[in-house]
């Protein structure tokens, strides 16, 4: 029997890679702090689990080391889209997003590392095209999550590379979900509420819908996600529907991005 621990269980790219591992028959282990209580259906297990909380994590693990002692699969969907000028928001912004989108990661895999051992498992961070793309104005909170991830994920893999257990990393692009209808209402909030920037966020505004209109369906990530989940030779890196404008943004010297961007900020 294979077995799948998956944080985050709750959100629309997380669900539909559960319903994939469901039909490759894992049993698969749902935490996530929206949960109740723990309950079984099926072969799914709800693990109420909140990653910012060590004892909630050490928790879910005992719970999980109580019906297997292996798990083939781990994986930490709980993350959060924080948008807004790193001069405007309140100091302890960064605090709250680097919580959940680095260090819930990073202690999920440190925790129930000795069961993905067991199994000669694969740990499957999931980053972001943020990860890896120039630093974004108003996206500077997100993107240094998702920056400190890969490199996280990078020193994880080597780490690792005699151990037997596979460190994969997948940068989803604009998906149809919860969190990214999330990110249209934060940014009429930072045009509502800005001091200083509101007339060069009304013109990204606008750049930036354009490129959310080109989500896709969560389901067409969950058949990378399975990728990576049962190849037999995975690859170290997944993209899907990452931007292309903002992949030729990245390739551009230094100054010619501040060249780009002073355009929206004058």
């Amino acid at each position: 029997m294979k077995y799948a621990f998956i944080g985050g269980a709750s959100s629309g790219l997380a669900q539909a890679a559960i319903k994939e591992l469901t039909q490759k028959n894992f049993t698969i282990f749902c935490a996530d702090i929206v949960y109740n209580a723990n309950k079984v259906e099926n072969n799914l297990h709800y693990i109420k689990m909140d990653v910012t909380k060590n004892e909630d994590i050490v928790s879910a693990y005992n719970y999980v080391k109580s019906i297997t002692d292996k798990l083939d699969i781990v994986s930490n969907f709980a993350g959060i889209v924080t948008l807004g000028s790193l001069v405007e928001l309140p100091i302890n912004t960064l605090d709250k997003i680097m919580a959940i989108n680095l260090l819930g990661t990073y202690k999920i895999n440190a925790v129930f590392f000795p069961l993905i051992k067991n199994a000669n498992g694969r740990i499957i961070n999931i980053s972001s095209e943020y990860g890896k793309i120039c630093g974004i104005p108003f996206h500077g909170y997100y993107g240094t999550s998702k920056h400190a991830v890969e490199l996280y994920n990078d020193s994880l893999r080597r780490e690792l590379l005699s151990s037997g257990v596979k460190v994969i990393c997948i940068r989803p692009g604009a998906f149809k979900t919860k969190m990214q209808a999330g990110v249209t209402n934060q940014f009429d909030e930072m045009v509502n509420n800005t001091k200083m920037y509101k007339r060069p966020l009304s013109k990204m505004q606008k750049m930036m819908t354009g490129e959310l209109e080109k989500a896709k369906p969560a389901e067409i990530f969950a058949k990378t996600y399975i990728k990576a989940a049962t190849s037999k030779k995975p690859k170290k890196f997944y993209k899907i529907n990452n931007s292309l404008k903002m992949k030729m943004l990245s390739i551009m010297p230094s100054c010619m991005q501040d060249w780009v961007f002073s355009k929206f900020l004058k």
